[in-house]
């Protein structure tokens, strides 16, 4: 991969992002937004540098990865510009096949922003612009930032970003919240689109759009958007018209996108039949199972499965089963019963409200 990567990709193409989400978006799940959404980009869970340099478990545990992932940017947090260096040379080993180096500028978690870490480096400027000098030496990545708008509106952004590229970022994604305003707040989308005009490297959103549509609406300079948390229970956010089979002329690209359905295209969104979700729940089950031990795959599957049928009216007569469940097998029992009482609904959309409760009152 070579540093130019992300302005060379953003003239070919509009740069669609899976955003980076602890607990949340790993391996497996990377892997079903890729067999889902071939064309969206994937960042990692946020990894300490320190961690990465002094644990040989988490070196061996997030680094490797399938090739359907490629290409894998990973994101780490510190505040020492020299463990941020060594840190970069352990993610740049051939072995690892790792295309990128995102920092963590934007976490306002409390313990994070205490010790000097995520979104406490927009008011430690000056260890911010080592950080991405110090990387940029380090390794043949390209590096690129999320941060935010600002810690607490006393900092300026434009400013900001023009030293981080001077620094060497490559990449520069923007939360629309202030550090101070976390997760609450409505959008304020002006000062990113400013901050797309000041700068030469591409800029990208990461706010409270719902899919792909909505970020048509929105996108304007930018060299466009990341979702993540609206991906949670619809990994399928990321499909417009583009996408549909139907509309592609590249004989290959036609190939990538041969799973989806087009006559599930509708007023520019895609709206999986039960069949497919319940086919990708599989999927990513055994995904994990590939990728974790028995044990922890019980645990992080079960926050994903209830999510996966939140547009299924009937979800909650298997909620309590699907949040507590302990085994791979046990899932697996649970979904192919799903598809068997309700193979006769099997090419109906959920999201478009094609089961309803009326139909299913057999199971009252």
């Amino acid at each position: 991969m070579n540093k130019n990567f992300w302005e060379e990709q953003s003239k070919q193409n509009k740069l669609c992002f899976l955003a980076p989400m602890d607990w949340y978006w790993d391996s497996a799940y990377r892997q079903t937004m890729r067999k889902i959404a071939p064309h969206v980009f994937l960042i990692s869970e946020f990894y300490s540098a320190d961690g990465l340099c002094y644990s040989k478990f988490l070196k061996d545990a997030v680094l490797p990865h399938e090739t359907i992932e490629d290409p894998l940017v990973i994101q780490i947090f510190w505040k020492d510009p020299e463990m941020f260096a060594k840190a970069a040379k352990i993610i740049s080993e051939e072995k690892y096949n790792i295309a990128g180096i995102d920092v963590n500028m934007w976490c306002p978690a409390k313990k994070v922003v205490r010790s000097g870490h995520g979104s406490s480096l927009l008011i430690n400027e000056c260890t911010a612009f080592s950080i991405i000098e110090e990387l940029d030496k380090a390794t043949h990545l390209p590096i690129t930032v999320k941060t935010r708008l600002s810690f607490d509106w006393n900092q300026d952004l434009i400013k900001f970003g023009k030293w981080l590229q001077k620094a060497w970022c490559r990449l520069l994604t923007i939360h629309w919240r202030t550090a101070k305003q976390a997760y609450t707040w409505v959008a304020n989308h002006e000062p990113i689109y400013e901050l797309q005009e000041a700068l030469d490297i591409p800029v990208i959103a990461n706010w409270d759009i719902l899919n792909y549509k909505m970020w048509m609406e929105k996108v304007k300079n930018l060299a466009w958007f990341m979702i993540g948390r609206w991906s949670f229970w619809n990994p399928w956010c990321f499909l417009s018209d583009q996408h549909n089979p139907d509309n592609i002329t590249d004989p290959e690209l036609k190939k990538q996108y041969s799973h989806l359905d087009p006559k599930n295209f509708v007023d520019g969104l895609y709206y999986p039949t039960l069949k497919e979700i319940l086919d990708i729940m599989l999927f990513h089950a055994q995904a994990l199972v590939d990728n974790k031990w028995e044990k922890r795959w019980s645990l992080e599957i079960r926050k994903h499965l209830v999510q996966y049928l939140k547009n299924f009216p009937w979800v909650k007569v298997y909620r309590k089963r699907l949040v507590t469940t302990e085994s791979y097998e046990n899932s697996v029992i649970i979904i192919n019963e799903i598809a068997e009482t309700f193979k006769d609904f099997l090419d109906k959309r959920p999201g478009l409200e094609e089961i309803t409760k009326d139909d299913l009152d057999f199971l009252e």
